[in-house]
């Protein structure tokens, strides 16, 4: 049988055997990074509820009131919330008017206020020290939380075109070690820092790592297995050990009540992917595009004993020819660029990019608004957590029976749906708000799944993770924006919403003109990425397209789609 294409090589070594298992067991560890990475920050600088601190001297010893009764004396209530202000005191002497007021100890509408001018008290009856109430990130310094996580994606932003073109120049795994150690190391000495500068520039070195160190494994683990089982390789690991790590980080800032603690607590167990170096391999797609065929077939010939598959001569020999072919077609040094001289390619580019920032922006819109829906944030960032479970394996089902672009489609636009509908209702609603945030985050992880699948499985290898990683860029671009948007809600609760389903509706009717890859074979050069998909029709039907693989297993993928 001739060496066609890679994908032919799963029929001699196995598509989803043991050595894709070990793979696989990789995935699943980094799945849990990834929430540990992308969630962390998050409960390092919650602010808890707090009001001003009272004059110096002025406490139940010194004047026989109870807590309650002073910061009753000290502290107005907010007319918009009804609840004690949280950045305005009383400017009176309270000692004072309790020696000429005989009558009572009841606030004055006539009392002057003023800001806090002795600091902040407080209320870790359910929240814990954060960094925003070490450094007091709050009132007049409020945006300086948002500010921090920004610039976590600033260096997203930055690292990520870098980093995805050394993984096409110098190979995936050397990238992926370094910047999964360099997070770790940096993430640990983030939780030691002490000043607003110091954090922002460590959160920033962290943000340089971020995305690549997860995105680059996906891409090497989703090449090593068949088609058929692309889709299970890579979401059941987010399904599991993502969706796990993320419902248990707001109770292991809880128990451990530190944020230092647990910093650490997150960053330590990424320094441990130096073992990466012996346990994973390169990518062998990448090694044949590079032209390096001992190092291949070694690669091969332990996949395939690990595997229990016995590899023949001749089989050696078809894939050695296979492998001069490719090396003197393919573009070795091929990138974003390339990507954008013809004309398909660059369209699904321009598509694959406007997905992800649409995706990225209403995912990290709904889970860093969790704080403002006004329920326990542990109990709700929990919740919408564990929906990411059901909603992961229903994205299985749904990409394998109505294909990635429907699936991705439409689980945009009802996302946005959701968010609309919730931009109308008033804030005092808070079950009803909750309800349409579970589904609208349900489906919005539907499409981050999906997506996450679908840049690997359109962009050619040549040319793989420096695009992936252009267009996360871009995914990091308009996460800068999203602490920002959040933070409108302090205007008025419908903003973030309202914002998130405009955006969403209209990005994920844009992807309805994406190509649809189920069953498809993963493109290798740049002509792969130029041809494949191009007979598909607006209206092109995955499921038909299965009934007629069944109905003429002799066709190809080319012929089969034309007739669809």
């Amino acid at each position: 049988m001739a060496i066609n294409d890679f994908d032919t090589i799963f029929d001699h070594i196995g598509g989803f055997g043991r050595y894709q298992m070990c793979l696989f067991a990789v995935i699943c560890y980094m799945s849990a990074m990834l929430a540990f990475v992308y969630f962390g920050q998050i409960f390092m600088s919650l602010t808890p509820p707090h009001w001003c601190s009272p004059p110096p001297g002025m406490d139940e010893t010194h004047l026989g009131l109870s807590p309650d009764e002073i910061k009753r004396l000290t502290i107005p209530i907010d007319p918009d919330t009804s609840e004690f202000s949280r950045c305005q005191m009383y400017d009176v002497d309270v000692r004072t008017i309790m020696q000429s007021n005989t009558t009572g100890l009841d606030p004055s509408s006539m009392w002057n206020v003023t800001s806090c001018t002795h600091g902040w008290t407080y209320d870790f009856s359910i929240y814990y020290p954060t960094i925003t109430t070490e450094l007091n990130w709050v009132c007049n310094d409020d945006w300086k939380p948002a500010f921090s996580q920004s610039l976590f994606f600033i260096g997203s932003f930055i690292g990520l075109p870098i980093l995805g073109w050394a993984a096409d120049k110098w190979g995936r795994l050397p990238v992926i070690v370094v910047t999964n150690v360099a997070c770790g190391l940096f993430g640990i000495a983030s939780a030691f820092a002490r000043s607003f500068l110091v954090f922002t520039i460590l959160r920033f070195i962290v943000g340089l790592t971020y995305d690549t160190h997860y995105t680059v494994v996906y891409i090497l683990v989703m090449e090593y297995v068949s088609c058929e089982y692309r889709t299970v390789m890579g979401n059941v690991p987010i399904m599991l050990f993502l969706t796990a790590a993320m419902c248990a980080l707001p109770w292991m800032a809880y128990f451990l009540r530190n944020w230092t603690l647990y910093a650490i607590a997150i960053h330590v167990p990424q320094v441990f992917c130096l073992v990466f170096i012996w346990i994973l391999p390169e990518s062998a797609r990448w090694l044949i595009s590079q032209g390096r065929l001992d190092d291949t077939l070694k690669i091969i010939r332990k996949a395939s004993q690990v595997n229990k598959k016995v590899l023949s001569r001749e089989f050696i020999e078809e894939f050695k020819e296979y492998v001069k072919e490719q090396s003197s077609q393919q573009q070795s040094n091929a990138g974003v660029l390339d990507l954008l001289k013809t004309p398909n390619l660059r369209i699904r580019f321009i598509l694959l990019s406007i997905m992800w920032m649409t995706i990225i922006l209403a995912y990290d819109g709904h889970m860093r608004n969790t704080e403002n829906i006004g329920l326990n944030v542990f109990v709700s960032f929990t919740v919408l957590g564990a929906v990411e479970l059901p909603a992961d394996f229903l994205t299985i089902i749904a990409i394998e029976w109505v294909g990635r672009r429907h699936t991705t489609v439409w689980t945009l636009i009802l996302s946005g749906v959701c968010c609309l509908i919730i931009s109308t209702i008033p804030e005092a609603k808070t079950t009803v708000i909750f309800g349409l945030a579970i589904a609208g985050r349900f489906l919005i992880t539907m499409s981050i799944n999906v997506g996450q699948q679908y840049v690997v499985e359109v962009l050619p290898t040549v040319a793989r993770s420096s695009g992936a990683g252009a267009i996360h860029t871009l995914g990091s671009a308009v996460s800068f924006l999203s602490p920002y948007i959040v933070y409108l809600s302090k205007f008025g609760h419908f903003l973030p919403y309202l914002i998130m389903g405009i955006v969403t509706v209209i990005g994920g009717s844009f992807c309805a003109l994406l190509p649809e890859t189920m069953n498809e074979k993963l493109p290798d050069s740049l002509q792969d990425g130029e041809t494949y998909f191009e007979g598909q029709a607006c209206c092109y039907n995955p499921c038909s397209a299965r009934k007629t693989v069944k109905v003429m297993p002799e066709k190809t993928t080319t012929e089969v789609t034309q007739k669809v």
